[in-house]
């Protein structure tokens, strides 16, 4: 929309300036009101609504994140706390623009923001080392007010996208008896031979159980299910007794460099402290 004299305003709609260009490439004008949840171009809703569902995976220079995609009636909106912390990461404020590119694998956003000399650079993440041990966007519930889910993924760790359909999926089935940080994991020799299974600190200090104890371990599909100690090591992760993590590999068909989804949730037994399930991605 311009004025009378050329300028340019936003859509009383979307907000954005319904900019033009292939539906799969589109871009958000952040406003301030956006920094929590953004609403998509006009131009682009058809689009985005066809190929999400209640959720959106995104990649931002290397970082990973899960945002809500709430469809109204007139408006489709980007939010949680996936998109609260991509805004936060790169600082965005009001004038920059968030371009999604969703036809390529995985999806990806690119920053670009406007300099005082009105040179257009690409955002940096102001998330500190790249390298430090990956916590992936947080997925979140489609309320906003709710409780917000996170994975924590081992380090270096990338899903492809058979692996990410079945995470999705098994999200979606078991979210409301999620207890903590769940956790992705590849399995390795450490896992599978010695029995060695330990889950991050991080995911640990989340459950807010006991530092030793029991717990029950079995598959999402209800089979394996095998008790297993654990202790809380000194530098925090918890640790399972390495002959019963065996017992429990030994009930599956899991193997080396398999990926897993491990989820815990509160135990109905008065002597275990917590139930983890385990999936196979």
């Amino acid at each position: 929309m311009a004025g009378e004299a050329g300028e340019v305003f936003s859509c009383e709609l979307c907000g954005n300036f319904c900019h033009g260009g292939a539906d799969n490439n589109f871009k958000i004008d952040i406003r301030d009101e956006f920094l929590s949840k953004a609403t998509v171009p006009c131009n682009a809703r058809v689009y985005v609504n066809g190929v999400t569902g209640d959720y959106m995976r995104f990649e931002a220079q290397g970082r990973k994140y899960f945002v809500d995609i709430v469809k109204g009636a007139h408006r489709t909106r980007i939010k949680g706390s996936g998109w609260k912390k991509f805004t936060s990461n790169f600082s965005l404020q009001k004038g920059a623009v968030v371009i999604f590119d969703l036809d390529r694998r995985p999806r990806q956003a690119h920053v670009v923001v406007q300099s005082d000399d009105l040179d257009i650079v690409e955002g940096s993440s102001s998330d500190g080392d790249a390298d430090e041990e990956m916590i992936d966007g947080d997925i979140s519930d489609v309320d906003e007010d709710g409780g917000s889910i996170k994975i924590e993924y081992t380090g270096g760790l990338t899903l492809n996208d058979a692996h990410q359909d079945i995470l999705n999926e098994l999200v979606l089935n078991f979210k409301s008896k999620f207890l903590g940080v769940s956790f992705v994991h590849c399995l390795t020799t450490t896992d599978t031979q010695v029995g060695q299974m330990k889950v991050p600190e991080r995911v640990a200090t989340s459950l807010n159980i006991p530092k030793g104890g029991l717990a029950g371990v079995r598959l999402s599909s209800g089979e394996a299910k095998t008790r297993v100690e654990y202790q809380t090591s000194t530098d925090g992760r918890i640790a399972f007794n390495k002959k019963q993590s065996r017992r429990f590999l030994s009930k599956t068909t899991l193997g080396i460099n398999d990926c897993i989804f491990m989820f815990f949730k509160a135990s109905k037994k008065s002597y275990m402290n917590v139930t983890v399930v385990v999936s196979k991605l």
